[in-house]
């Protein structure tokens, strides 16, 4: 069980959620903010990061992380 759990995104801005979270984790939850790095440009960095990947046909999911049969890219672009 991690000691602290550090939350960035939208989703860090609804304080019943993070409270909810907390209390689901038994963790504390500190957000990305509080440590000086932005939780909005973060979501918005992991998201290009991942357009990235699918532009280059490189995997976006993992056995070992999500449970994929195989390594396995993602997104469609239209």
């Amino acid at each position: 069980r991690p000691a602290t759990v550090i939350a960035s995104g939208g989703g860090t801005h609804n304080h019943t959620l993070m409270t909810m979270i907390s209390a689901a984790l038994e963790t504390p939850v500190r957000t990305a903010d509080s440590l000086g790095w932005s939780s909005d440009a973060m979501e918005a960095e992991a998201f290009a990061y991942l357009a990235v990947r699918a532009i280059r046909d490189l995997p976006l999911t993992f056995p070992g992380t999500t449970g994929a049969p195989e390594p396995l890219t993602g997104g469609r672009f239209a």
